[in-house]
């Protein structure tokens, strides 16, 4: 089997390893990042007025196969895609599509509420919906200090 190797997409998932190695607390029993996670899907993060949106191409992967965890700062996205063809049942002549284990993890701007984010797979691009959380106006509220009794 022939695999070209993109070396943009491994230096994305490089940088993406390593800020989440950053960000890990020390004693994490979380497995070390395993080397079959073979691909990185392309992901767009853009912020709109109460809400954030990714998007991640994902052509041929199925909605079953895709893993979506929603924290306050942070979206994980962890799947596979397989390969339609079965092993030798074709030979090759040039293979450029890659096809395994993904996983992203993506740092958010602001905090979001996870439990009203929506997402979807449609014609191959994954978008996640995120509701920004908005405090309270009672938090802009002046706290004056107590008078001392004299």
């Amino acid at each position: 089997m022939i695999r070209k190797i993109k070396p943009v997409a491994r230096l994305i998932k490089i940088q993406t390893e390593v800020d989440r190695i950053r960000r890990a607390p020390v004693s994490t029993k979380e497995p070390v990042p395993g080397l079959d996670e073979l691909w990185l899907p392309l992901v767009d993060v853009c912020e709109k007025p109460g809400e954030i949106v990714v998007e991640a191409e994902m052509p041929g992967v199925s909605q079953v196969d895709v893993t979506i965890t929603v924290q306050s700062h942070r979206v994980e996205i962890k799947g596979v895609k397989k390969d339609a063809s079965p092993p030798g049942s074709v030979k090759y002549l040039r293979l450029e599509r890659e096809f395994g284990r993904f996983r992203r993890l993506l740092a958010l701007p602001c905090t979001v509420i996870p439990d009203k984010a929506r997402a979807f797979l449609d014609n191959g691009v994954l978008v996640i919906r995120l509701v920004k959380y908005l405090p309270s106006e009672r938090a802009d509220l002046e706290i004056l200090p107590l008078e001392e009794d004299e």
